[in-house]
């Protein structure tokens, strides 16, 4: 990312087109009125924004923005924020995507991060960077396979969900992905669910 975790995130793989899924959508009758205030960033966290195309993920055809909130101790491997954050995807263009598109442009997110941080390609499996979604109601539920290329360049598997929220132009995308035993899931989960159609978003970092 351009400013994010201050390491320059560029190169990706292209992403499959993507299908449609009823199951990730909302009606238009339950969908929430328009947000006057930002997505938050709790005490600790730390916000990123940065627009498409992605610089590490240029292969990810949407149109609009990436919001994130990473967990305190997001790069610590002894801290219960490792590798634990909630993100959306702010598109303009309608993002439908079935289970089987959402994994592989999430598998294209990883492998083009894990490579633009990996510069001295310590990391040499990228193949075994794979993300699988699978509808599961209104949600995917989400897994992924990725290296910590920021510290230890070792294996690490991240566990969570995706849901879909048509907006009145585009949709936003919430994600919540940790690993599984991180005692800040119900804060993820609750911090992912605040992130909502027409919020006004600061660019840049922030804390």
């Amino acid at each position: 990312m351009r400013s994010l975790l201050l390491v320059p995130w560029i190169l990706a793989c292209g992403a499959p087109s993507a299908k449609p899924s009823v199951s990730a959508d909302v009606p238009e009758a339950s969908r929430p009125a328009a947000a006057t205030e930002p997505w938050a960033v709790p005490d600790g966290f730390r916000g990123e924004v940065i627009p498409f195309p992605l610089d590490f993920a240029p292969g990810l055809a949407h149109q609009g923005l990436e919001e994130l909130r990473f967990a305190p101790g997001f790069f610590d491997p002894a801290a219960d924020g490792y590798w634990a954050y909630a993100f959306a995807w702010r598109t303009s263009d309608p993002a439908e995507l079935d289970a089987a598109a959402l994994g592989a442009e999430l598998t294209t997110y990883f492998r083009g991060l894990i490579g633009a941080v990996d510069e001295a390609h310590v990391i040499t499996d990228r193949a075994a960077i794979v993300a699988r979604a699978e509808a599961a109601g209104s949600r995917f539920t989400l897994t992924a396979h990725v290296f910590d290329a920021f510290k230890t360049k070792l294996p690490l598997d991240l566990v969570g969900w995706a849901e879909r929220r048509a907006c009145s132009h585009g949709a936003v995308w919430r994600f919540v992905l940790a690993p599984a035993d991180t005692p800040l899931r119900p804060q993820l989960e609750a911090l992912a669910a605040e992130a909502v159609c027409d919020q006004p978003v600061a660019t840049g970092t922030h804390q």
